[in-house]
Formats: structure tokens, sequence, C-alpha cells
């Protein structure tokens, strides 16, 4: 149990240093110097929509496999 705590911690703070890393490096990379408004359309990326839904969907189903073992073998 105490090594599916763990890791659980450690991808949650993984994902969460991730999250703040990412912010902080866009918000200085297009930050607006000129004080105009910028419009324009946002194109995505079905790739990348599917990637952080995927990723996250099978990390969790690992975390409730494993959850799911422990359980029953303390019982």
């Amino acid at each position: 149990m105490d090594r599916l705590y763990f890791l659980i911690t450690a991808v949650t703070a993984f994902f969460a240093l991730l999250v703040v890393v990412f912010v902080i490096v866009f918000a200085v990379r297009h930050r607006d110097r000129t004080g105009e408004r910028v419009t324009g359309s946002i194109h995505g990326s079905i790739p990348l929509e599917i990637g952080w839904s995927i990723v996250p969907f099978l990390v969790t189903m690992m975390i409730f496999a494993w959850a799911t073992a422990a359980f029953f073998d303390m019982v």
C-alpha cells in the first residue's frame, strides 16, 4: 500500500510541476509587449488532444488496477 500511495503522490507531483512549468514558459514566451489586442483564429491539434486524453486515462487505469489488486490481497 505504501508503494501505491507513493506512486500516486509522485504522479500528482509530476503533473503539477509539469503544468506549472508549461504555464510559466508559455506566459513568458507569448506575452504581449505591444498592448494591442490580437484577434485571430486558434488552430487545434487532434493528435495533441487525443494524447492528453489517453495518457492520463492510461495512468489512471494503471493505478486503479494496482489498487484493485492490493484491495483483493488485503481482503
